[in-house]
């Protein structure tokens, strides 16, 4: 039976080469556990809040020295879990940072389930499950822009304005079960008019949070840019070209590429997920006609494309063929090969054109522009006030709270018992509650903290 009292350690750090490790240990029994192995002896229980000790880590029968360490003491409740926590900082590498951890559970700890620092962090009250999930957007924020928009939540100016909107929700639900109790004198305390424009109110101001997921999620998870066009115009020399490696095999062979590449890049703060693949055309082969497959499937859930065209030669149908495929997503006309004479002609097909030379690296700085041209064309910057939901289960708790005020302002106007009013406003604060994390369970605990590592 999974227990959340007793004392876990973890490192927190990467392991492998590297100059330090630290290794966190949390729990009631944290400051008597370490005690047992660093020297000099001395009662750390006494050691104040916020002190930095220096010393070894030693194995307690022998007296063997493995380690010279920094301890840091975070006394409880001040501490990242509210609970006593000592971080060893040892030096780096493998055979330390484990022995240490060795020495910890043999003298009482237990090894951390991934994400239990945070969870008993949000346990003791100190962060709320939308902080904890914006901490896990910082940690895996991959530019500046998505780790200053998972930063905004971490902040805790999202829970504040949930908090807002839900003590308006439990004003209003007061004022309606107060109307309740005098419904046969003239004591009414909201009449339906104003319950309607107050509830109005509250759910366009959900229906504004709930709106910034998609934009949200793009911006943490990536722009997803597919590379498209005939076989042999030069995509996995673009690929490669943007990546500024050679990650794509490139042949005159038509055909070479079968399978989906993919790569990520960081143009201006914007994380960029591009991916290479079969050339669409008839296949003339099985194998071909998967790695085709494939790149269509890539094509129909990518947020953007670049149509690539060879400079060199005619426009064909195979070409127009791929414009209808591509035409419904936003897409840069990317004609390469500007560096063989031009024999493509007039190009029928309407967006922004980048001419470019793949092989020699031509062009490939104004295509960037393009890029982040076609990426702002589909997630505006956000404003400064602006509250941003990033996860489904944010998402689905707000939309759940959008629909029980539907369900109450359709009573409303239909003229129905105030009772089932307050029945849906009171489904809506659960809503609201859930988001939070005041009302949980142990699988959404299990399915968000699970995405952590072992040492946060």
């Amino acid at each position: 039976m999974r227990k959340f009292s007793d004392t876990i350690c973890g490192i927190s750090t990467p392991i492998g080469k590297g100059a330090i490790s630290i290794i966190r240990v949390s729990g009631e029994d944290a400051i008597k556990i370490v005690s047992k192995i660093f020297i000099p002896k001395q009662k750390l229980i006494d050691v104040k809040d916020r002190t930095i000790l220096h010393g070894w880590i030693e194995i307690p029968q022998s007296g063997k020295i493995i380690d010279e360490v920094l301890l840091f003491v975070f006394k409880k409740p001040f501490s990242y879990t509210g609970e006593d926590v000592i971080e060893i900082s040892s030096h780096g590498g493998l055979a330390i940072p484990r022995k240490i951890m060795q020495l910890l559970i043999e003298n009482g700890a237990r090894i951390a389930e991934r994400g239990e620092f945070t969870r008993r962090s949000f346990l003791n009250g100190k962060m709320s499950l939308l902080e904890a999930e914006a901490l896990l957007d910082v940690i895996e924020a991959k530019t500046e822009k998505s780790l200053l928009l998972a930063e905004r939540n971490l902040n805790g100016r999202f829970r504040k304005e949930i908090e807002k909107i839900k003590e308006e929700f439990i004003e209003i639900k007061t004022l309606v079960e107060t109307s309740l109790d005098f419904e046969e004198t003239d004591l009414i305390s909201i009449s339906p008019i104003e319950l309607i424009k107050r509830i109005k109110l509250l759910k366009e101001k959900l229906k504004k949070i709930e709106s910034t997921y998609k934009r949200g999620k793009l911006l943490l998870d990536g722009f997803n840019l597919a590379i498209v066009g005939k076989p042999n115009v030069g995509k996995s020399s673009l690929f490669n070209a943007l990546l500024q490696e050679e990650k794509a095999i490139v042949t005159e062979i038509p055909g070479t590429t079968r399978d989906v590449l993919e790569g990520v890049l960081d143009i201006e703060g914007y994380t960029v997920i591009i991916h290479d693949m079969a050339g669409i055309r008839d296949a003339d082969s099985k194998v071909e006609e998967i790695g085709i497959k494939k790149a269509l499937e890539v094509v129909n859930y990518s947020d953007g494309v670049l149509f690539v065209l060879d400079g060199s030669l005619p426009l064909s149908e195979e070409d127009e063929e791929i414009f209808n495929i591509i035409s419904n997503k936003p897409f840069v006309l990317v004609i390469n090969k500007k560096d063989l004479k031009k024999k493509i002609g007039e190009i029928p097909f309407p967006g922004e054109r980048i001419w470019i030379s793949a092989k020699n690296h031509l062009g490939i700085e104004e295509l960037n522009r393009a890029i982040i041209n076609l990426i702002k064309g589909k997630v505006p910057d956000f404003l400064e006030e602006e509250i941003v939901c990033t996860t489904e289960r944010q998402r689905d708790k707000i939309n759940k709270a959008i629909e029980a005020l539907e369900d109450a302002l359709q009573l409303l106007k239909a003229g129905k018992e105030i009772e089932l009013i307050a029945f849906d406003i009171d489904e809506a604060i659960t809503s609201l509650k859930e988001l939070t994390g005041e009302i949980t369970t142990e699988e959404i605990l299990d399915s968000i903290f699970s995405k952590f590592c072992i040492g946060k």
